[in-house]
């Protein structure tokens, strides 16, 4: 690539990873595909990264076998003893194992997260749906975020560990701190502490539910995760813990980003949205298009161990391959008309939930509140629109806004 080119991307890829620009992030996907498909970079990471934005090579690496998620990546969590807690507990999540134990817990926790178990809990997501939908239906307008995808998955998710009700808030604040605790572009000190005080609540907490679970087993995600056994043994009460943050964390954030993002996505296109009202069977085949057109998780990161070759660019050994899922997803040699949010797409394949390995363990359940959520709002209000701008929060890694205000109707 001539110099010009190569400034022009290193410009371009510079407005990709600024916050103000997170409401006209996808221009810039666009340009940086067309001026370097693969990127070289070392700014995200502060070592030498290629940069993938199309479909086809995003794929493929997300498939490859032969490489596996950047373990190393967990070192940027690292802020030494002020932030011990949540290092630790990050270090020991399904996301940074590298095989064989990934696959090992990894195939343990299928066995208790199936899609049958998901929609035999339908009807408890359908009633919490309601239950937010009631408290907001009178006042004639809502935050979005806070009143509504926010608090949604949190308490899907923890009726499905057993968690009771009265817990819920106490979980609703340290997951919104965990998470950001986990935004390594806005580490503050506050930050910080806040993190290490969910870390350890989160910590102590499934510990002890763990252990009384194993005494007295329940009708919920915890005790089907101490039940579950293969050849090489149970899971460990610590296994046990680390993954139920990542399903807690996996099972809210992202989620409630999703269904946000949806929302926007109808006011932003509303032949769709009445389309959509037209025939609201046809939501729970949405979810994907939504997922495809604006997705939570943006980046996902993987290592080789030998040297490979993508798109005839030669990668060695230990590189990181940052694919750019959201990029990927509005690939127009993948798709049609990508920037567009299309009902009637005939591919449902999107990079919102990873493939290969690291496919998204919640991905049915995803899938299910999101369709229950925006079917549901659908119904109950024949009017909405923005009553302000919406406002994204800073983060690239995990998109999503911050503020949807609504007028109802």
């Amino acid at each position: 690539m001539a110099n010009g080119n190569e400034n022009e991307a290193a410009e371009t890829f510079a407005a990709i990873l600024d916050p103000a620009r997170r409401g006209s992030l996808y221009p810039h996907y666009h340009r940086l595909r067309a001026l370097a498909p693969i990127h070289e970079d070392e700014t995200l990471l502060g070592r030498r990264a290629w940069i993938l934005t199309r479909f086809e090579e995003a794929d493929a690496v997300l498939r490859d076998l032969r490489l596996h998620s950047d373990t190393s990546a967990i070192e940027l969590f690292d802020t030494g003893s002020s932030g011990r807690t949540f290092f630790e507990v990050m270090r020991k999540l399904l996301l940074y194992l590298d095989p064989p134990d990934h696959d090992r817990i990894r195939g343990l926790v299928t066995k208790a997260f199936t899609p049958r178990a998901v929609e035999a809990r339908r009807p408890r997501i359908q009633a919490e749906v309601d239950r937010l939908l009631d408290r907001v239906e009178d006042a004639g307008k809502t935050e979005l975020v806070a009143d509504f995808g926010y608090p949604l998955p949190i308490a899907v998710i923890c009726e499905m560990m057993g968690i009771p009700s009265s817990d819920r808030e106490t979980f609703l604040t340290w997951a919104h701190d965990f998470a950001r605790r986990g935004d390594v572009s806005a580490v503050t000190s506050e930050v910080i502490e806040r993190g290490e005080v969910a870390s350890a609540g989160f910590r102590d907490y499934f510990l002890d539910l763990a252990r009384t679970r194993r005494r007295k087993l329940g009708d919920d995600l915890i005790s089907a995760l101490v039940q579950v056994e293969d050849e090489s043994g149970r899971l460990s009460d610590e296994e046990v813990v680390s993954t139920c943050v990542i399903l807690l964390q996996a099972g809210h954030e992202t989620t409630a980003d999703l269904i946000s993002m949806a929302m926007r996505g109808l006011l932003l296109h509303p032949d769709q949205l009445a389309r959509l009202r037209a025939a609201p069977e046809r939501v729970a085949s949405a979810a994907d298009e939504f997922i495809r057109w604006d997705t939570s998780v943006q980046i996902s990161q993987r290592v080789g161990s030998e040297e490979i070759e993508v798109a005839r660019q030669r990668i060695p050994a230990g590189d990181v391959l940052v694919v750019m899922n959201g990029a990927a997803n509005r690939d127009p040699a993948r798709f049609a008309e990508p920037d567009r949010l299309d009902l009637d797409r005939a591919t449902a394949s999107h990079l919102g939930f990873g493939m290969g390995r690291h496919f998204c363990l919640g991905a049915s359940l995803a899938r299910a509140e999101i369709a229950t959520a925006v079917g549901t709002f659908l119904t109950r209000f024949p009017r909405f629109d923005f009553a302000e701008e919406p406002v994204f929060r800073p983060s690239l890694f995990l998109r999503g806004l911050a503020r949807l205000p609504l007028h109802l109707g």
